[in-house]
């Protein structure tokens, strides 16, 4: 096994497609880990088949293995290149499922492969509950008592000794989202068929339930010589009994004495020892907030949601530390950038603000799913909010989760009392608002604390939000009470409800009374050093800390948290369309609240604005920065519109989908073109194929290039494009839609013209080896030269197959598994192969197309 020192070509297992459990927080770190390991001079291989990867884009194609990431895959690729090291906790618990399966298959010890993050003994305890209890037994770690069974009749007699209620978890899961909590043999042995199936080994645990308990997260990394730093605490508002990913959550823990957190903090370094953990490592607890004694629940030595919120947060570089940790660095050795005035990466982060973490749901994109909160994670993506108070980071978590286009809040005021109670104590994804209205409508804490096990701290800090909107209420268009509205996270638009007038009378208002936002550093010293980081957020105190970029500077506004749809084709958009903007010489600004967004990486930008995507916010940012460029992306219309009155130099991109004709029903074909003045280059004809019986445009779902037609047909479609976008006067990238022409399927003909959506823009980037979200930027910006674009040759009729296939979340959220819609989208899968490999004809069924996808790469 080759020492550390001697390391110079890792293979990264990516995470695959995005689904519930992950999004783009495992391919963030792994572009941040890359940077680290070019720096130090190692070769990186990355296999991965998430076309929306901007991982993959930061590698030479040589290292790209654009394959389903499966242990066969894994497995060829050692052989093939014969890499020093593998690094699985990239891909979170399918990287480690994968490296356990080659660990037990004997290719790790046969081609001498070294695994980066942890040995080979702690790798196989990570998914096993039985083995992984014993040995922190040793060190005198508490776990909850687990019985591995591998049938219902060894559960039935195990029943009396646990006692209900008690958890069912399947060993060695394929999703990172399986607990559940039994109160009765009917619920255990539903738990277990399914758990059953969803372990790799046929076995699940049976465990004690902690439900009630405090949900307390810890953040470390260590290094080879046994240094530790504990990164962040993160406490689940919600108890135990609500997935922690379907949690609110804050940073610093807010609720916990100085024991309780130096003893969970000790516990965390003893086991990030004793497994010899070398990284990043994410740890769960259950805490007994009546006696402080403590469990623990979860050992993630992978990225994970946490570790990102710590990283945003803190404003410590842990992906970019963690990539010198795995190659043997000490953290005394680590030199941190030179933004950093303390620059070793041995400090141990104190922060002066609070941050809160509210996550996002699909209930609306999949009305059929079970809304209840509850062990099974069910969110799709998450918003964070950040300010001087609790009061202040929640508000601005919850406006910015909501997505309301004027700032303000839904209303959850029509609950009978009976529903708000059945909603207290079976949560629903509208939780925070059922809390809020409770109070609203005069619920003591100590009462809500007790129905909901939600510590009465928060209540208390949800109560003096309603205070302050009282106050708001009784005294419009007073300056003192806009003053302290806004120091606590109100926005404009919620104020200018209340008092009934517009924002613009809000703003008037604030800048005659001089009531401005102050931008705060991010950054992990609480002001002891004078850091020069990049990521701000705002609050109404004294001392602003940003200052503005200067000239030609690109304010740059994401897509807030992520949703089912085109939201992982967004982030890579956005990411590549900063990169290119710094390439053409812009200062670049990110603004948004998505704690797993790769945009949001300092690697990208040269600053990070933390505040809700809404019109005040943008606008303040706007006055503090005077961007030369404000670019919106096309699914904002209000924000659009309402800037568009402004003397700014506003662009959409991606371009806005409904601007564009009334869509057909119909769509079999698609031409894609890049139109530029007098330039139309072809890039592809695909086809577009909607699986199952109904044929919708809505449902066409995957995508195959070339299309299968033949040479001729396929030049004839071209001709036919050009001629339509000509017509309609188009630019940008442009999508040509074709259905046959009457009950004739071999005469097609042209249905509609529109911007080329994120997902096929992406695909056809992978396809092409050309970056079109540059090309488009570009040509935004004014920086795209005709001639260039016309030595652009592809290869229309390439032999090389290429499918793009779309991911959905109905297997998680347990619904109906059947064809989805563009909308229900989490993720999408590519595969390359050759035309008969990848044959397309007569498929029935979204789980086709996946074994489709499997057998031929």
């Amino acid at each position: 096994m080759p020492n550390l020192n001697d390391i110079q070509k890792v293979l990264i297992i990516g995470g695959g497609p995005t689904e519930i459990g992950h999004e783009t927080e495992l391919d963030s770190a792994t572009v941040q880990v890359i940077t680290s390991f070019k720096k130090q001079g190692v070769r990186t291989l990355v296999i991965d088949n998430n076309p929306f990867s901007v991982a993959l884009e930061e590698i030479q194609p040589t290292n790209m293995y654009v394959q389903a990431v499966t242990t066969a895959n894994v497995r060829h690729i050692i052989e093939k290149d014969r890499p020093d090291a593998i690094l699985p906790t990239l891909g979170g618990l399918l990287g480690i499922r994968i490296t356990q399966e080659l660990v037990e298959n004997g290719d790790i010890a046969n081609f001498d492969v070294r695994i980066l993050g942890m040995p080979a003994t702690t790798l196989r305890q990570i998914n096993n509950p039985a083995a992984l209890n014993a040995t922190l037994k040793e060190i005198h770690e508490p776990v909850i008592e687990a019985q591995v069974v591998g049938s219902l009749d060894e559960a039935r007699g195990l029943v009396e000794s646990i006692g209900f209620p008690l958890i069912v978890k399947p060993v060695a899961p394929r999703l990172d989202t399986n607990r559940t909590v039994c109160e009765n043999i009917d619920d255990m042995f539903n738990a277990l068929t399914q758990g059953f199936q969803q372990s790799r080994f046929d076995q699940c645990t049976l465990e004690r339930s902690v439900i009630g308990y405090k949900e307390i997260e810890m953040v470390a990394v260590r290094d080879v010589a046994d240094t530790e730093v504990l990164i962040a605490g993160l406490e689940n508002v919600d108890p135990i009994g609500i997935h922690s990913g379907d949690s609110i959550l804050v940073t610093p823990p807010q609720t916990l004495n100085d024991r309780e957190y130096q003893d969970l903090r000790d516990a965390t370094f003893r086991i990030a020892t004793e497994l010899n953990i070398v990284g990043v490592l994410h740890l769960h607890f259950a805490l007994n907030p009546a006696n402080q004694h403590f469990y623990v629940t979860k050992i993630a030595p992978y990225f994970s949601r946490g570790v990102a919120l710590a990283a945003r947060t803190t404003g410590y570089p842990i992906a970019l530390v963690n990539g010198a940790l795995l190659l043997g660095q000490r953290l005394v050795d680590i030199k941190l950038p030179s933004q950093y005035v303390k620059q070793t990466a041995i400090m141990e982060p104190t922060i002066d603000h609070v941050s809160v973490r509210i996550p996002i749901w699909p209930f609306q994109e999949v009305p059929d799913a079970d809304q209840h909160l509850d062990t099974v994670m069910k969110a799709v993506g998450s918003t964070v909010g950040v300010g001087r108070s609790v009061e202040e980071a929640m508000l601005k978590a919850v406006r910015s989760s909501q997505f309301s286009p004027r700032d303000v809040l839904p209303s959850v005021s029509n609950l009978t009392d009976g529903e708000m109670i059945r909603q207290l104590i079976h949560p629903l994804a509208n939780r925070i608002l059922v809390l809020i209205e409770a109070l609203r409508r005069g619920y003591d804490p100590d009462e809500l604390s007790e129905l909901t096990k939600i510590d009465n701290y928060y209540f208390v800090k949800l109560r003096h939000l309603l205070t302050i909107e009282k106050q708001i209420q009784e005294h419009p268009l007073d300056v003192d009470t806009l003053q302290r509205a806004r120091y606590f996270g109100f926005g404009d638009g919620m104020i200018a409800r209340i008092w009934e007038t517009d924002t613009a009378t809000i703003r008037h208002l604030s800048a005659q009374a001089k009531i401005t936002p102050t931008y705060k550093m991010i950054e992990p010293t609480a002001g002891e050093f004078a850091e020069n980081l990049s990521a701000y957020y705002s609050t109404f105190e004294y001392e602003n800390e940003s200052e503005p970029l200067g000239d030609r500077t690109a304010l740059v506004l994401g897509r807030g948290g992520n949703q089912l749809g085109p939201n992982s084709a967004a982030e890579y958009f956005t990411t590549e369309m900063l990169k290119q903007l710094k390439r053409a010489g812009y200062h670049t600004i990110i603004m948004n609240t998505n704690p797993n967004a790769v945009g949001v990486a300092p690697e990208f930008s040269d600053k990070q604005y933390v505040d809700p995507i809404q019109l005040g916010d943008v606008l303040n940012v706007i006055q503090v920065e005077h961007p030369d460029i404000v670019i919106v992306p096309g699914n904002r219309h209000y924000l659009t519109r309402e800037l568009s009155k402004l003397s700014v130099n506003l662009h959409v991109l991606p371009p806005d989908q409904e601007t564009a004709e009334p869509a057909p029903k119909l769509a079999t074909i698609g031409v894609s073109l890049f139109v530029h003045q007098q330039q139309k280059v072809a890039i592809g004809v695909m086809d577009m194929i909607a699986p199952g019986m109904n044929k919708s445009l809505a449902q066409v779902t995957a995508f195959r290039m070339p299309a299968e037609l033949p040479k001729a047909k396929r030049l004839n479609l071209v001709e036919q494009a050009k001629e339509a976008v000509s017509a309609r006067q188009v630019t940008g990238m442009v999508q040509v839609l074709f259905a046959p022409k009457g009950t004739d399927s071999s005469q097609l003909t042209v249905v509609g013209v529109r911007p080329t959506r994120l997902t096929e823009m992406a695909f056809l980037s992978k396809v092409t080896g050309v970056n079109w979200v540059r090309m488009l930027t570009r040509q935004h910006i004014g920086t795209l030269d005709d001639t260039e674009l016309a030595k652009i040759k592809i290869d229309l009729n390439s032999k090389r197959v290429a499918l793009m296939n779309a991911a959905f979340p109905f297997r998680q959220l347990h619904v109906l598994n059947r064809p989805g819609t563009t909308d229900q989208e989490v993720g999408a899968t590519i595969a390359f192969g050759s035309s008969e490999a990848l044959t397309l004809t007569n498929l029935s069924d979204t789980s086709e197309l996946d074994q489709i996808i499997n057998r031929t790469i």
